[in-house]
């Protein structure tokens, strides 16, 4: 091609080519100037109707116009040759630059910033990259950083899921599905799933890493271990490779390969935000004051639910929700602590990741129940399920697991190949692995060689009664047993009304193939009572009753059966029956976690405080290894104004999950209610070493403890902080709102900020109407804001709610005192102390320092 003329383009030299074409120096003779031209490969596009497809979006990528990306500036066809004329850039690409060594900290940032200026501009047009790459960003000689071929992957894309398929089995070290290049590709990219910005994100994480390091996040070479890889190991963490590397840079690095796209920065925007930040080293916390300490309460912990605590907002927080944590251990000797995470399912379209999510939930079922014979302790699916939990780095951190397994299914034609491996959670090394090929139909042999061999690498011996259990499907109709999984698969998420829909179908399905199939029923009771919940259409509650009744009368042992049921009396109100359900469920399966929550729930709402209290204890003695008991423990205490029992419990989740940061964040906020003050603010400093990016909570929770202490400079930059991990939890605007208002020359702020937590209480609201904590902070943010009405009426819904909760209660006072109702506000507070409420904490709510001289309030608060 070199001297090659096309249009008004003279071919110069050859200074590149890939998948998507030669790349030539050229020049253009009309303008004089020299332009880099890419020349498609011929048959890439088919028809005119293609070109003209191609042309249209080409010259869309044209109007880019940022400093940070190479200009498109023409598609042409010239004597049946396609081309792509783009800006010409002088320099090297990234890849050549870090192929000797890492890049410094400081030109690491420096580059890293410059790549997501760009990636902002392009997002900011709709426009997504694709395939993010060393080789696709170029250094100019003044160090300059230039994206190349933006938008391209897009034109090149594969049309369809078979196209994805394709791509991945006969080019695995080369392009994959969604256009992207296999080792810089997000996991969903991999599954076939909807892509956004995120994943220029996760890209550009993968090229921060290896611009600090030196090396790709995952190292593997052969395609379908690079998959497995990505989908479901952390990378190593970058100061393990080089201890000169910064936490905060690692940190950053880390956030935007998060496998969750719902937990990497949600735009380039905050990406850049960040890495300015490094440029400019600023400490989070700043040193104490030397003043005099004075106390507060904050009233809202950022609770890390599904394992946490509660939530520092408004006033006192309510723990609605149990903690959860874990119980680390080593690997063979001692007690074993495993998590089962999701497995992906590559090549499959939805329904086969549902059932390699219903595959994960009911494997992680029966290891459950071989916990207390065998010292095996598992997370529960919810668990995982509800932290978003996606590989054994996070399982550790979060769960506090020293166990992982980990898997994937890739389908081709009607086999299936089956990859697991057992990790250990803290060390991320692999202690075994094993691959099974079966035929995609044989779905009872894929449950039990997959169940047979993680006992195997667990060193687990069965009884031949537990084997029976184990190899028991509740049907031998294979293909309903498939729809099952995929029904249990999609109820694992079912925050979206679109999978509870798809469970129900499938459900279905399932028992027209098996009428007789009990757990399907079972299911599908659940799936149309979480319909109701969405919908608040009563015809599913009777619908739901009627499947969950029949499950039972086909099997009065089934323990899904009556959680079943008892989930339905629950949420009717109907207490007494829900007991005896989830009652008759442990009698089947004694280590049930969802079972003793929903007994010790409904026990609760019965005022049966002291039976409430008898079941926790009893979960505690059957596993006394298992982390989660005495998390629910602690959080029942906190509830219920038991501050020191509170803190007893949590320090022993803290003995058991030495490296869970949730752990912390819980005892931190135990230590808070007790007035140990410098207590919790180590123990949340400590969950946010442990994760830094991860567990905003205890960012929210020491900005409370600040707030408590009158520190609120302090304040402000912490829960700053937690508002940009957590920006979509109202109680976390909520406490930032709070800080702002009592910060010097920041209440303007403030205003905004109230409004923002109203809208996402709001949101809640929509989502749960029964939610008494959105309820009680709400009337605290109307309160604040001046707004009486709004204010009554949802402190009234939230009381209405939860008559005797005593952080409830003492929300009531502060609203009332907002008003100048002095009088109400104090016969609330004699309230919130008579059912438990910490005297000493009310000296530490500022809004109630005006009735310190009140007569009644020193008799509350007692002799100092």
């Amino acid at each position: 091609m070199t001297g090659r003329v096309l249009g008004h383009y003279r071919i110069l030299e050859k200074i590149g080519s890939g998948g998507m074409g030669v790349v030539y120096r050229a020049r253009d003779e009309r303008l004089e100037r020299d332009v880099a031209l890419k020349v498609l490969p011929a048959g890439t596009l088919a028809d005119e109707a293609t070109r003209r497809r191609f042309r249209k979006e080409a010259l869309a990528l044209s109007q880019l116009n940022h400093p940070n990306i190479a200009t498109v500036h023409d598609f042409d066809t010239q004597e049946g040759v396609d081309f792509l004329v783009m800006e010409h850039i002088p320099g090297v690409t990234l890849a050549e630059k870090i192929v000797a060594k890492p890049l410094s900290e400081k030109e690491t940032i420096r580059l890293a910033t410059q790549l997501a200026q760009g990636l902002v501009a392009a997002h900011a047009e709709g426009v997504v990259h694709h395939d993010l790459k060393p080789g696709n960003l170029r250094v100019t000689p003044d160090g300059r950083l230039k994206i190349l071929d933006f938008g391209l992957a897009k034109l090149f894309r594969p049309a369809s899921e078979t196209a994805v398929t394709e791509s991945l089995t006969e080019a695995w070290n080369a392009k994959g599905a969604s256009g992207g290049t296999l080792p810089y590709m997000a996991p969903e990219q991999l599954r076939g799933e909807e892509t956004d910005a995120r994943t220029d994100i996760y890209a550009a994480g993968t090229v921060l890493y290896e611009m600090a390091t030196g090396r790709r996040p995952f190292p593997q070479t052969q395609g379908p271990q690079l998959i497995a890889a990505i989908l479901q190991q952390a990378p190593t963490a970058p100061r393990r490779l080089d201890r000169s590397i910064s936490p905060a840079l690692e940190n950053v690095i880390l956030k935007a390969l998060d496998k969750e796209p719902e937990r990497r920065y949600q735009s380039a925007k905050e990406l850049v935000v960040d890495l300015q930040r490094l440029s400019v080293p600023a400490p989070l916390i700043a040193a104490p004051h030397s003043h005099r300490l004075m106390r507060w309460t904050r009233w809202a912990f950022v609770a890390a639910l599904a394992v946490s605590l509660a939530l520092v907002v408004a006033t006192v927080p309510a723990v609605r929700e149990p903690l959860l944590a874990w119980v680390g251990l080593g690997l063979i000797p001692g007690p074993k602590n495993l998590v089962v995470l999701p497995f992906q399912a590559i090549g499959g379209g939805t329904q086969n990741q549902a059932y390699c999510d219903g595959l994960t939930e009911t494997l992680t079922a029966k290891l459950a129940k071989l916990t207390t014979a065998h010292k095996l302790q598992v997370a529960s699916a919810s668990e995982v399920r509800g932290r978003r939990v996606t590989s054994p780095d996070q399982a550790h951190k979060e769960l506090g697991v020293n166990l992982a397994l980990t898997g994937s299914f890739y389908y081709s034609g009607k086999m299936v190949r089956i990859n697991y491996s057992l990790v250990d959670a803290k060390t991320l090394r692999q202690l075994d692995a094993d691959t099974i090929t079966l035929p995609e139909s044989d779905t009872f042999a894929v449950q039990d060689r997959v169940a047979e061999g993680v006992l195997q690498m667990l060193k687990v011996e069965l009884n031949p009664h537990e084997r029976r259990v184990l190899a028991s499907h509740g049907t031998q109709v294979p293909l309903a047993n498939d729809y099952y999984l995929a029904g249990r698969g999609y109820l694992q998420y079912y925050d979206k009304l679109e999978n509870i829909e798809n469970a129900i179908t499938v459900f279905e399905r399932a028992l027209s193939l098996d009428p007789n199939y009990a757990l399907a029923y079972a299911g599908l009771g659940e799936a149309q009572w979480k319909k109701y919940e969405r919908s608040k259409e009563t015809k599913w509650v009777e619908t739901a009753r009627q499947a969950c009744e029949r499950a039972l009368s086909l099997d009065a042992k089934l323990a899904a059966a009556h959680i079943c049921l008892g989930m339905l009396y629950k949420g009717r109100g109907q207490y007494e029956k829900a007991i005896v359900e989830f009652r008759d469920a442990l009698e089947e399966e004694p280590t049930n976690d969802d079972a003793y929550r929903g007994l010790a729930n409904a026990e609760e709402n019965l005022g049966k405080l002291d039976e409430a209290e008898k079941t926790y204890r009893r979960a505690i003695e059957l596993r006394p290894y298992y982390w989660a008991g005495y998390s629910w423990l602690g959080a029942f205490f906190i509830s219920h104004g038991r501050y020191k029992e509170a803190v007893e419990q949590f320090e022993q989740v803290v003995a058991l999950t030495p490296d869970n940061s949730y752990a912390y964040s819980n005892l931190g906020g135990a230590c808070f209610y007790v007035g140990r003050y410098d207590e919790a603010i180590a123990a949340f400093r400590k969950a946010i070493e442990l994760h830094p990016a991860g567990v905003y909570e205890a960012y929210s929770n020491l900005g409370t403890t600040y707030i408590a202490l009158r520190r609120f400079e302090e304040a402000v930059r912490v829960l700053e902080e937690a508002l940009r991990l957590g920006k979509l939890d109202y109680r976390v605007c909520g406490n930032l709102a709070e800080a702002y208002y009592w910060a010097p020359g920041k209440r303007a702020q403030s205003l905004e900020m109230y409004a923002r937590a109203i809208r996402l209480a709001q949101e809640q609201l929509q989502i749960n109407p029964l939610d008494g904590d959105a309820q009680i902070l709400l009337a605290s943010y109307y309160a604040m804001l001046g707004r009486k009405t709004e204010a009554f009426d949802h402190m009234k819904r939230a009381l209405h709610l939860q008559p005797d909760n005593p952080e409830f209660l003492a929300h009531a006072a502060v609203v009332h005192n907002q008003f100048g109702e002095r009088a109400a506000a104090l016969a609330w507070l004699e309230k919130a102390v008579a059912r438990g409420h910490s005297p000493a904490q009310l000296l530490t709510v500022i809004e109630l320092d005006n009735l310190r001289a009140e007569p009644k309030f020193q008799a509350l608060i007692g002799p100092k």
